[in-house]
């Protein structure tokens, strides 16, 4: 770290600064990051980033860094954390993350979690060495393009907030902060929503090159009855030739079984969620 480097909370910056400092903090990371003001604005929204104690690292000038900070009640979130080359590899981030730490606990947050991809050996063991503990797996899914499109029906868009709600009634317990029913309290635009038969919904982005999944249930009292497999055969058949998938945000475990019966792949990538208690 050179004196050059200093740091102003999301409150106080351009969401422009910000979102060239997200980009510059992961440039080489293991999961290229090119990140978009509008992009940066949806991230905001549903991980309840705090702008108040989240911060843009500049050197000099220019934006070099990022730290987001998520909160709801007493459980804090290091949504992202990235320094770039200029400032990387001289222990800035353990001091960035200890800052975080000592933060958390000053507010009186009880708990504080992070995810980190788990070739990410070096990030990892930082996090480790702070006091982070590895609580579970995450893994992520896809449906390769390669396969048919099923003779279906294609899915047909619904009102965005009737799926949301929907995810919401039929949420499993003890979700991971992304798949948390609170991150799509507000969605918008370009989120999409998809439901069957007021059983079973679907959230989704179709703006990229492939088709992301954001959130994915069926009513519980009517599981096991192929509902899962009719939502996601039509949403096929909507995207033909595109590639459908949820990022590794699912506790390992969960949704395996339902996902290999509907020829959905594990991916290779996977994270570790990891915690530390402040209390």
């Amino acid at each position: 770290m050179t004196s050059a480097v200093s740091h102003r909370r999301l409150s106080e910056c351009s969401l422009e600064d910000a979102a060239e400092g997200f980009t510059t903090g992961f440039s080489g990371y293991v999961v290229p990051m090119n990140v978009t003001v509008p992009s940066l604005q949806l991230r905001i929204e549903r991980d309840h980033v705090d702008p108040d104690v989240s911060f843009v690292y500049f050197d000099g000038e220019k934006p070099a860094g990022i730290l987001l900070i998520g909160r709801r009640g007493d459980l804090s979130r290091v949504g992202a954390i990235g320094m770039g080359p200029t400032i990387r590899g001289k222990g800035f981030g353990r001091s960035v993350m200890l800052d975080a730490i000592e933060a958390a606990k000053a507010r009186g947050d009880r708990k504080l979690i992070l995810e980190v991809i788990n070739t990410n050996e070096r990030a990892r063991d930082l996090y480790l060495s702070l006091g982070f503990v590895i609580t579970r797996k995450l893994v992520g899914f896809g449906r390769s393009r390669k396969l048919a499109v099923p003779d279906v029906a294609p899915a047909e868009e619904c009102e965005l907030g009737m799926a949301a709600g929907m995810l919401a009634r039929f949420a499993d317990a003890d979700l991971t902060w992304q798949t948390d029913p609170r991150s799509f309290q507000k969605a918008g635009p370009p989120m999409k929503g998809f439901a069957l038969d007021g059983k079973a919904a679907v959230l989704l982005d179709d703006t990229g090159k492939d088709i992301r999944l954001y959130g994915l249930a069926v009513d519980p009292a009517h599981r096991r009855q192929g509902l899962g497999r009719a939502l996601t055969d039509a949403l096929a058949a909507r995207y033909p030739g595109r590639r459908l998938f949820i990022i590794e945000n699912v506790p390992d475990g969960l949704i395996d079984r339902f996902m290999r019966r509907i020829g959905w792949r594990k991916s290779t990538l996977t994270q570790s969620e990891m915690a530390i208690d402040l209390a």
